[in-house]
């Protein structure tokens, strides 16, 4: 079934915005320059827009016209977000360590999340995580290669995974599946984090999905809990 024109025009506009073709801040052509290049009426334009911006992918300036959004326009998505920034916002020195990248068999919720073949392998991008010189968390990105290498060009050091996604690499997100647990420390880890084999450490695996409903890549976070409590609110 053909799709109505105003979602062939929102399809075909929220596509610029993915690709970059219009980034972050571009103003949108006007309502009168989109009626003339889609030859279609003001409503259809105003229906194609709205459903935009219900998407959060460009908001309305009175009398200035219509923007793409930036990404820190958008609420937070998680600790993938804002590990960094929670820290600084307590006036602690926020950084991390790259500690390992390296080709590993995709784990099973890996394999799972992405889609993945049962024996494919995927890049996997370890970062150990410090408030004030004091270990905190491990980071394990885990995903395709060309965009994991695409990721590790970029300061993963200081700057959160998402937001560099976002601000670098041109990705926009849609949402986030979560879950969270209590999990033994594994020797590694252990080491790593300056506790004992065996202590609880909090983890955190998620899976950040794009605009279009596509999973980019698998998160595992394990956090020290004596130094790191994860909060949030659910808004009805």
């Amino acid at each position: 079934m053909a799709l109505p024109r105003f979602k062939e025009i929102e399809n075909e506009i929220r596509q610029r915005i993915v690709h970059n073709t219009l980034g972050p801040g571009a103003k949108l052509p006007s309502e009168a320059e989109l009626m003339e290049e889609f030859s279609v009426s003001r409503i259809t334009v105003r229906q194609a827009l709205s459903g935009l911006h219900n998407a959060g992918l460009i908001e309305k300036v009175n009398g200035k016209g219509s923007f793409v959004t930036r990404p820190t326009d958008t609420p937070s998505l998680g600790a993938l977000t804002g590990f960094y920034e929670a820290g600084r916002a307590r006036g602690k020195l926020a950084y991390g360590k790259l500690v390992s990248v390296r080709l590993v068999r995709a784990p099973s919720f890996v394999t799972a999340a992405l889609d993945l073949q049962p024996t494919e392998k995927v890049l996997s991008v370890a970062t150990v995580r410090y408030w004030d010189d004091a270990p905190v968390a491990c980071f394990n990105l885990l995903g395709r290669e060309p965009l994991m290498r695409r990721l590790v060009q970029e300061d993963l050091e200081t700057n959160d995974a998402m937001s560099l996604f976002e601000s670098r690499l041109g990705y926009r997100f849609k949402e986030v599946a979560m879950e969270s647990t209590a999990v033994a420390a594994p020797a590694d880890v252990a080491r790593r984090l300056g506790v004992a084999e065996g202590d609880p450490l909090l983890r955190i695996r998620s899976t950040p999905y794009d605009i279009e409903g596509l999973p980019l890549f698998c998160a595992e976070l394990l956090f020290r809990p004596d130094r790191y409590a994860y909060k949030w609110t659910l808004k009805r």
